[in-house]
């Protein structure tokens, strides 16, 4: 379970995140976005 009170402060949810999980998965977040609005560009989907 997360503690909500790690979101107040960013170097304590890095220190708790000791995998870089949440960092990956706002990677991974930002490449999705970019490929769809690419795609919406281009006139795909």
């Amino acid at each position: 379970m997360l503690d909500e009170s790690l979101l107040d402060t960013p170097e304590a949810l890095s220190e708790a995140d000791r995998r870089g999980l949440l960092r990956g998965a706002a990677e991974a977040g930002a490449r999705v976005r970019t490929a769809a609005r690419h795609a919406a560009e281009a006139g795909v989907g």
